[in-house]
């Protein structure tokens, strides 16, 4: 069975960012899928901290609440992440998570992905702003490094702007359509192949 894992990186369980991962998700679940989330303002963890001790062997030595978290995403098929744009950048929930996913992107010394099999992976932002190209860039650089990990084929991006209140997102069903349908393609694309 195919699996599924969102990472939710809003400090707000309802928020925006979150209320699209969830309905991904619901997309995914619609076509087989086992799903789960992860609420990182749940935990309390560090960052990466440049050690380089996950080189040789392609682990992070850390252990604390994340680790089992690091451990599901191994395992999952598909990757569902999710932040608001906080100073033109990621919440910091999910900087400290990306960061600590540098173990997936390296071994003895070297850039190579850690991930093994054919995986699919969406990276959603929310703001409050106006349409702003700036924060799809920060949205399709982050993307950029999952490649790094594994392969993820084609990365679907969203970047949703006039989204002030918390759960407007839940009041726009056409971004609630197009996320569904982005869970449901992801599934079908891997059952593919």
């Amino acid at each position: 069975m195919i699996s599924a894992i969102g990472i939710a990186g809003s400090p707000r369980r309802n928020g925006n960012s979150t209320t699209l991962l969830k309905s991904v998700l619901t997309g995914a679940e619609a076509n087989g899928a086992r799903t789960d989330i992860i609420y990182l303002n749940d935990f309390v963890y560090k960052g990466c901290q440049g050690c380089q001790t996950c080189s040789p062997n392609g682990r992070c030595i850390l252990k604390d609440p994340l680790t089992p978290v690091l451990s599901a995403l191994k395992m999952a098929d598909i990757w569902v992440l999710a932040s608001p744009i906080y100073y033109d950048g990621f919440s910091g929930q999910i900087k400290l998570f990306f960061d600590r996913c540098r173990h997936l992107t390296i071994k003895d010394g070297k850039r190579e992905p850690q991930l093994i099999g054919k995986r699919r992976a969406a990276l959603i932002v929310t703001y409050e702003d106006n349409p702003n190209e700036f924060y799809l860039k920060v949205a399709r650089a982050q993307a950029g490094y999952l490649p790094w990990m594994g392969d993820f084929g084609e990365i679907a991006i969203m970047s949703e702007s006039n989204l002030w209140e918390t759960g407007a997102a839940s009041g726009r069903p056409d971004l609630l359509e197009k996320t569904e349908k982005i869970g449901r393609q992801m599934v079908e694309e891997l059952e593919k192949q």
